[in-house]
């Protein structure tokens, strides 16, 4: 102890004196104090935070198990702007009305799209109306997308807007052909398990209300085309000849997967391709995404900003860097209409479009403001885009990259290290790159796992060795080359640029199978609590736009996020839809298939399941007796009976606490604890049994979509035309 002035103490400085203080328990004044300090550092941010809040609006609004009125949807309006009015005075008041207006852009957008939709299998269908689009299908088929204009053999209450057909032999239609035909329509696919993926809901936010197939032959009428398909025609038919000409000069898979790359037309990869990428974490590079979309206009960027400046008047008293974001615009404005306009495509150009104009406005081009301009526009327009995997990886990834280019741009401007020789300065660009490349891939692969593991129960490990090896070669040897090759095209010179890039292609997919081969590649996981991902996603937020400190609070909330996705309840018990397949969980907590029908709907058990084996492998595993005919439990935690029609046992009641059957049982078999046959599975969908304790509790996916437009009740099917045909509107 010293003696200080006027007889003062000062204490001796104690060695760790500072890092003692930190462990005091703080104040709760303090506590307060800090809290809105770190609140008060985010309004700087709140552009950023938009696109989250609209997500959740989203969210919530495709969560409801009923349709909100649309009184109600005009009343959250209201209250949103509202709340845009007060915004001055309160941020919490900006951020619910930002949230109000995702939730009522969904209901707005659902009123947008509304289609009738067909409720039962109907045959003997009479239809006419105009194609707007399809895809090519093996042996010459397509599956076509139809504006309906006339139909009759359905209800009235039924008739759709747009329809979904398979047409056999139908190479020689074009989009914009009116066509005439008959047709089997059907309802559109529930889900293959209860809350799993909606597939009726994805095809009625493009107004499709049917599917089904063309029976015969279409007959094209001959009518004045709607000034829509005009442009859309002529699309296609330049993108059908820039396959062919990519086929005639890389035949095979690889050509295929390079003209999905150039045109989005992904027809003709093939499985092996498909599951390469899948795996080694490249699945990104198949179709046109926002990856396509950036490196095409950088090049575009690039090289016309490089051109412009050979000429030094245009350098010094011009702004080239306008001009070539202009043609950059406009080449990706040609991308996406050359390869069909789709969701993916649109929202791609919307975030490299945002990109452009920020440099016409003298912006910095990328940048986390601009990213979440983009996502406002395509969560306003299209929110349903918000429940893809294609949006949510995709925004993730970018996040996530502009995350980092910030964070270490500002921690190399804090630690700066001056370099003399030229080999010292090559070594660090070396060294710079690498940091770059690594930290990209690392930061990307995370973000997009979030999305990849629930959406498709697939991790790839390697994504980051993938990716950071891959890359490089579609920025120099695939997409440029493709755009070269698409302008030399007219002249007939497209020969050596899609040499070069064939070579990049089989040097991407060398890599891509090399490192599908490295132990643990292919990573299946259970999908996660759907809860769990929404957390991670808010964490993920925080990290990436967060302020101040409050941004650390983000990767805690991803490992609470990360914890409750692990909560998993599954089913011992999944019944498919039509009751052609059971699948029952054995003691390893594997599924057991009962037979190796519905391929499609048994992967997607398994899938989210995290298994990594074939629908027949797993009808192969021990648990199900079948020798009669039916089949009976061999190795599930109670006992089940699975009757069968082929079986020709007739209707019995196994003495058994569950039945399930693919025929109707009318109601024999009161004794049994659950009785699932034909008539319930037509009713509600798929079924799925879990077992709590002594009990089980049933979910089924009718009662799991709710009562939402896009949810019907199945009706029985109709056989015979019940009205005469009406395409003679067409003919006039």
């Amino acid at each position: 102890m010293t003696v200080g002035a006027l007889g003062s103490t000062v204490g001796e400085r104690i060695k760790g004196q500072p890092w003692l203080r930190h462990l005091a328990w703080p104040h709760l004044s303090h506590i307060r104090t800090w809290i809105a300090e770190q609140f008060e550092a985010q309004r700087a941010h709140l552009m950023l935070y938009a696109p989250f809040f609209l997500l959740f609006g989203n969210w919530l609004y495709f969560s409801l198990y009923f349709e909100p009125p649309a009184w109600l949807t005009a009343t959250l309006v209201v209250i949103s702007f509202a709340c845009f009015f007060l915004r001055r005075f309160s941020t919490t008041a900006l951020l619910i009305g930002i949230f109000l207006l995702g939730f009522s852009a969904a209901k707005l957008r659902e009123l947008e799209v509304a289609t009738p939709m067909v409720r039962g299998s109907t045959n003997g269908v009479i239809m006419g109306g105009w194609i707007a689009n399809f895809a090519d299908r093996a042996n010459n088929a397509r599956m076509l997308e139809i504006v309906v204009d006339d139909i009759s053999g359905v209800p009235d209450y039924e008739h759709p807007r747009r329809a979904r057909l398979y047409a056999p032999d139908a190479q020689e239609l074009q989009v914009g052909d009116y066509i005439a035909f008959d047709a089997y329509l059907a309802p559109l696919p529930r889900p293959v398990t209860p809350g799993g993926f909606d597939y009726s809901r994805n095809q009625f936010f493009s107004s499709i209300g049917a599917g089904g197939r063309i029976i015969g032959k279409p007959e094209v009428i001959p009518v004045d085309m709607p000034i829509q398909f005009e442009y859309r025609r002529v699309f296609r038919q330049l993108r059908a000849a820039i396959n062919a000409r990519i086929d005639a000069v890389i035949p095979g898979a690889l050509g295929h997967f390079g003209a999905s790359m150039v045109t989005g037309d992904r027809f003709g990869i093939g499985d092996e391709v498909t599951q390469s990428v899948q795996i080694s974490g490249l699945a990104h590079m198949i179709g046109v995404a926002g990856l396509h979309m950036s490196i095409v206009g950088g090049f575009v960027f690039w090289a016309v900003r490089a051109l412009l400046a050979l000429s030094p008047r245009l350098a010094l008293h011009y702004p080239i860097k306008k001009w070539a974001a202009v043609a950059g615009l406009l080449v990706c404005l040609l991308y996406m209409l050359l390869a069909d306009a789709g969701s993916r495509t649109e929202r791609s150009f919307i975030m490299t479009a945002t990109m452009f104009i920020a440099i016409l406005l003298d912006r910095p081009g990328m940048s986390l403001r601009n990213l979440a301009i983009s996502a406002i526009i395509v969560l306003l327009l299209t929110p349903e885009e918000s429940l893809g995997a294609s949006f949510q990886m995709s925004y993730l990834a970018v996040m996530a990259i502009i995350a980092f280019h910030g964070t270490y741009r500002n921690w190399r401007k804090s630690h700066p290290h001056q370099v003399e020789t030229w080999k010292a300065r090559l070594w660090s660009h070396i060294k710079e790159a690498v940091i770059r490349g690594a930290g990209i891939s690392i930061v990307s692969g995370a973000a997009t796992g979030i999305a990849a593991g629930y959406q498709f129960g697939r991790l790839s490990p390697y994504t980051v060795f993938a990716n950071g090896f891959a890359l490089p070669v579609a920025e120099v040897a695939v997409l440029p080359p493709a755009v070269v090759a698409v302008a030399a095209m007219p002249f007939g010179l497209e020969y050596v640029p899609l040499k070069v890039m064939q070579f990049g292609l089989w040097f991407t997919m060398l890599i891509s199978n090399w490192i599908g081969t490295w132990p643990g590649a292919n990573l299946m996981v259970a999908k996660p609590n759907t809860y769990g991902i929404i957390v991670m996603v808010m964490g993920a937020g925080l990290v990436c736009v967060g302020a101040g400190r409050l941004r650390l609070l983000g990767w805690p909330v991803m490992v609470l996020g990360l914890v409750l996705g692990s909560f998993i309840a599954k089913p011992v018990l999944i019944v498919e839809d039509r009751a052609s397949n059971v699948a029952m969980m054995d003691d390893a907590h594997h599924y057991v298939l009962a037979n190796t029908k519905n391929k499609f709907a048994t992967g997607k058990w398994l899938q989210d399941n995290g298994e990594q084996v074939t629908s027949l492998e797993a009808s192969n595993r021990p648990g199900w007796d079948c020798t009669s005919g039916d089949c009976f439990s061999t190795a599930s935690p109670f006992d089940v009976s699975y009757l069968q029609e082929k079986s020709h046992n007739g209707p019995y009641c196994p003495p058994t606490p569950v039945i399930i059957a693919d025929f109707p049982l009318h109601h024999q078999c009161r004794d049994a604890k659950l009785v699932i046959d034909r008539i319930d599975v037509w009713r509600n969908g798929a079924y799925a049994v879990y077992r709590e304790g002594d009990n089980l509790r049933v979910e089924t996916a009718r009662a799991e979509q709710g009562l939402r437009p896009w949810v019907y009740e199945s009706r029985k099917g109709i056989k015979k035309v019940t009205a005469p045909p009406t395409t003679t509107l067409a003919q006039q």
